[in-house]
């Protein structure tokens, strides 16, 4: 009686379960899944003749040709090649050059402030300057 858990219910087809299967980041689904679910949903991304689009642009691809975006940028789905290139010379622009100055940063690196609205590094002199305007 102490470890009796509530009872889970399958997130596609609302089954009860005993058995949770957790469902792949780019499969879109929360999980938990029933087995059957689990096996079809299994099938359906890594069957090569399946289509899906990307989630940046919107084309149309096959799953196979699909990039996984990095952790970092926290993103669900999958990227085709041109917007996984365009988002990775990004995050790298934002992770190694001062978002105002456009110096390229050292070791030492300043994240701004949340209410200062800026996305990216900071170096010290621009994050002295902004500390001094905004406070």
């Amino acid at each position: 009686m102490i470890f009796k858990s509530k009872p889970e219910f399958c997130t596609v087809c609302k089954k009860q379960i005993t058995h949770k299967h957790k469902a792949k980041k780019e499969w879109n689904v929360k999980s938990p899944l029933c087995g059957d679910c689990y096996v079809d949903k299994m099938k359906e991304s890594y069957d090569a003749s399946v289509h899906q689009n990307c989630v940046a642009c919107g084309t149309r691809h096959k799953v196979t040709d699909l990039w996984e975006p990095r952790w970092q940028w926290d993103m669900t789905g999958l990227l085709c090649k041109s917007c996984f290139d365009k988002k990775e010379e990004d995050f790298t622009k934002k992770k190694n050059f001062c978002c105002i100055c456009g110096a390229k940063l050292g070791f030492l690196r300043y994240n701004p402030k949340s209410k200062w609205s800026l996305d990216g590094q900071l170096c010290k002199n621009c994050w002295d300057a902004q500390k001094t305007k905004n406070g």
